[in-house]
């Protein structure tokens, strides 16, 4: 009783300390009259602390465009002189909040259907660092990004960033956690370079993002450039206040965002597989060979089984992929005897000698919607235990403070046993009661959010 007594404390005393309110200072004020620390120096050339233009305070109002731009990485559509524009970014590394050495320009804009950024860069043509990258390698060269808190809750962004040619790198910021690039989101983008830098423009569909809708609805949001040539400057459209923890509290808002016109999507994805494989079988049961087989070694006298190579027959897989979204914030997923077939392989890993389990990325697309809410810390769920399911659901979303997530699976993997082990005598006694059955799935998780950085 002592021990349980000791850890249910010890439990309740690091829940309290962890729940602890961070630093609340906002460097975005969403009033109407702008705010400035006293302390604060005269310009962002000092160093250090500084004080925010009026501009930067105030959320920024994003205009509805009457037509919309073609996404060619050329800012020469007329209806990019209507945007709204961002500029005068400051240097937060390696300098502390000074001059960025190039001027950087972020045109905002939006219609029903889509959200429109567009970057203007400007450098010297021939430094510019940049390759025809492959999806989310583009943080290693010159590149810009944007984070959007489309929650408004300073606890999760999406993070979207770009090349100077266009190339994406997309995934899910978390707040104390990082981002997590394995999350891909469906857009357009496009970038140039030209004698006076490059640009890129990107077509956002709203229907790719979860978000809080309706008038009034603010959105958190902050716009960097990386030069990597200059000891990997990083430039930001807002200051950053080293002495304030947590990053996305120092955001600014989008506003204006009122008309977007609310779409209702079904995908489904139908999927066949059609597969013939061949192996060399064995004319000997395992138990035999393991009981008295042939060893060059320690049982040369053993009997030896050559086996014999056969082809199987063709065998189909048939599956589908669903996604339907409820609302902008809630989302239901469905799959029945899914293909995965097309993710890329894991990298090869050693596992001898190891001391812990190893984990890998999950990368197929039934698992990764809403996989931030199912993320934790303690890491009480890893999906990829789930390995052939034969049907699967999932409810995410969030409503106001509150998060959900509700997984079901029925994976077939565990009883799926080769014809081998299900033939042989002696194997076949310790298996027969798995043979064929399932392992069933139930995950469910419930978040609140308590104050401006905790939750339960």
């Amino acid at each position: 009783m002592k021990k349980l007594s000791a850890i249910i404390f010890v439990f309740i005393f690091t829940i309290f300390i962890q729940a602890q309110s961070a630093n609340t200072n906002n460097l975005v004020q969403t009033d109407d009259k702008p705010k400035t620390d006293a302390n604060a120096a005269p310009n962002a050339n000092s160093g250090g602390k500084f004080n925010l233009p009026p501009e930067k305070m105030r959320p920024v109002n994003v205009v509805k465009f009457a037509a919309p731009p073609a996404i060619d990485g050329k800012l020469d559509d007329e209806v990019w002189k209507s945007a709204q524009v961002l500029k005068d970014f400051y240097q937060t590394s390696p300098g502390n909040n000074i001059a960025a050495s190039k001027p950087t320009e972020v045109m905002v804009g939006y219609d029903e259907k889509n959200l429109y950024i567009a970057f203007r860069c400007f450098d010297e043509k021939d430094k510019i660092r940049a390759t025809v990258a492959k999806r989310d390698e583009v943080f290693g060269e010159d590149n810009v990004r944007i984070w959007l808190d489309t929650y408004n809750d300073q606890r999760r962004a999406y993070i979207l960033g770009f090349n100077p040619y266009g190339i994406q790198q997309d995934g899910i910021f978390t707040e104390g956690d990082g981002a997590d690039f394995s999350v891909d989101i469906v857009m357009e983008s496009k970038g140039v370079i030209e004698d006076w830098g490059w640009s890129v423009e990107v077509q956002i569909p709203f229907k790719s993002l979860r978000y809080t809708a309706g008038k009034g609805k603010l959105w958190g949001f902050n716009a960097a450039r990386h030069i990597d040539r200059f000891n990997n400057e990083f430039d930001q459209w807002l200051p950053d206040d080293r002495d304030i923890s947590g990053f996305l509290v120092k955001h600014g808002k989008l506003a204006g965002l009122n008309e977007i016109k609310y779409e209702r999507t079904l995908e489904i994805v139908p999927s066949i597989t059609l597969s013939e494989t061949g192996s060399r079988k064995r004319t000997l049961p395992i138990s035999t060979a393991n009981s008295s087989g042939f060893d060059p070694i320690f049982n040369p006298a053993g009997v030896r089984d050559f086996g014999r190579f056969v082809n199987d027959s063709i065998t189909p897989e048939l599956g589908v992929n669903l996604k339907y979204t409820l609302s902008p914030n809630i989302t239901l997923d469905a799959a029945i005897n899914p293909d995965f077939a097309e993710i890329e392989a894991d990298a090869p890993v050693v596992s001898a000698n190891q001391r812990f389990p190893i984990f890998f990325e999950e990368k197929r697309p039934f698992f990764l919607e809403g996989k931030e809410i199912f993320d934790s810390p303690l890491s009480p769920f890893y999906s990829r235990t789930i390995i052939d399911p034969d049907v699967a659901a999932k409810l995410t979303g969030k409503v106001g403070a509150n998060s959900f997530g509700l997984l079901l699976a029925s994976d077939n993997a565990p009883g799926n046993y080769s014809l081998d082990e299900r033939n042989d005598p002696f194997i076949s006694r310790r298996i027969g009661e798995f043979v064929d059955k399932n392992a069933y799935f139930g995950v469910v998780r419930l978040k609140h959010d308590i104050g401006s950085q905790n939750n339960v």
